[in-house]
């Protein structure tokens, strides 16, 4: 029986890996593509060859791969020069590309168009996610179906070959839509992958984890701390299942069951730190961290000691948002950081970010501020790990204490550390 992942093949190309990165949740096992003989394809319903590939690095496996594909494999095959390896009668590939590369500067249309009858595809991808240059086009030999073509019918950009010999399918494009993503370079490149990985998900039958399992780390027995009021409520508008869970419990079992760990400000270090392991396999694997915390006694590797600001002037101490690239501070207006009006309690300091961390809001003086909030992925050798966000100060399920948005901080950060770990959006 065909197993039930998906494969993503490398070549070590650091936009390939970027790609799968950024789309890990949607693939099952990375794999380099000088270590294909030691395995056996025929685990994968899918088996992604991205592009950015060094033709030569593929040749020596054209028959494992070719084999896969007639043993009932699907193959998707993006840019690979002119892909003579794949044994596919009939396929002839034609140099050639869009009239003028800054068509899209000119706010002129490029020379492309969906093939008739529409692919299914198209109901998930729409042309303008499939828009920019191309490597050339394809024939479209017996057995195909053109997915997107050249208007002036130079050839297919985006084939589909459904039923091949012994079963297997074939997606080919001329399409580098890998390479530009992991560059971050060429907005439609990453519309594609994003609407390409939940669709072929969605064809295999495979389902995912929607990432909606929120935990809130009891610490400190104190009602308004022990289960904040109203924070269940806006999770849950958000579309998030909450947990309330004692601190003494934290531990594999724990985490095992969640997405999304909170962890308050007032909080037990030592005991925190003695469960650092724990906490490090949860993010490795891609689970995420929400940190209230003024460290004195750092308990996880990448944190560092809390430094306060100097209190006066006054201003030091009014947060001001720096990058809301994820949209967590933009809708709660200027006071989100004042508790009943007052000021200074939301972050009165800062810790040292890691390397590679997005700086969120800053505090402290205009000519020196500091990182009040910063967002953070754990790096793993696979690529898989999930996101701290850490903010140094107060317990967050107090800010904003008034308006319309009330209680909607920390159910914005868990909606935006959900969309990353779902490449809805990227860092």
């Amino acid at each position: 029986m065909r197993g039930k992942g998906i494969a993503y093949i490398h070549w070590g190309n650091s936009w390939q890996l970027r790609s799968f990165q950024d789309f890990r949740h949607y693939i099952d096992d990375l794999i380099y593509i000088h270590d294909l003989p030691e395995l056996d394809l025929s685990s994968y319903a899918a088996v992604i060859m991205p592009d950015a590939m060094d033709a030569a690095a593929v040749l020596p496996h054209a028959r494992q791969l070719n084999a896969y594909l007639r043993d009932g494999g699907f193959l998707v095959v993006c840019l690979q020069g002119h892909a003579g390896w794949l044994d596919i009668p009939g396929l002839e590939w034609t140099a050639g590309n869009c009239r003028d590369w800054l068509w899209w500067t000119k706010g002129e249309k490029l020379e492309v168009k969906l093939s008739l009858p529409l692919h299914h595809i198209t109901d998930s991808m729409p042309l303008s996610h499939m828009s920019w240059h191309w490597g050339g086009s394809y024939n479209v030999p017996e057995g195909a179906r053109s997915i997107l073509e050249i208007e002036d019918g130079r050839g297919s950009l985006f084939l589909d070959f459904p039923k091949l010999p012994g079963g297997g399918r074939l997606l080919l494009s001329t399409l580098d839509p890998h390479s530009h993503n992991g560059q971050r370079f060429m907005p439609a490149t990453t519309r594609f992958l994003q609407s390409f990985y939940p669709w072929l998900n969605r064809e295999l039958g495979i389902v995912r984890p929607a990432r909606t399992r929120f935990t809130y780390l009891q610490c400190s027995q104190v009602p308004s701390e022990w289960r904040p009021e109203g924070l269940e409520e806006s999770l849950k508008g958000a579309g998030f299942d909450t947990l309330f869970a004692p601190l003494y419990q934290l531990g594999p079992e724990l985490l095992e069951g969640t997405d999304t760990l909170y962890i308050p400000s007032s909080h037990d270090e030592f005991f925190l730190k003695s469960k650092a392991e724990d906490l490090l396999v949860f993010l490795a694997q891609g689970g995420n961290l929400i940190i209230c915390a003024e460290p004195c006694q750092p308990w996880l590797p990448f944190m560092a000691p809390f430094h306060a600001v100097p209190a006066r002037p006054f201003a030091n101490i009014k947060v001001r948002v720096r990058d809301d690239r994820f949209a967590i501070f933009s809708h709660l207006g200027d006071g989100f950081d004042g508790w009943k009006g007052i000021f200074g309690q939301y972050a009165r300091g800062w810790t040292d970010p890691p390397a590679g961390a997005i700086w969120l809001t800053d505090v402290g003086s205009q000519n020196d501020p500091k990182p009040a909030d910063w967002l953070w992925q754990y790096p793993t050798s696979t690529g898989r790990g999930g996101y701290v966000f850490m903010h140094n100060g107060d317990n967050m399920t107090r800010y904003p204490d008034h308006g319309p948005q009330k209680e909607a901080l920390v159910a914005n950060i868990a909606v935006a550390l959900q969309k990353l770990s779902l490449a809805e959006i990227l860092i």
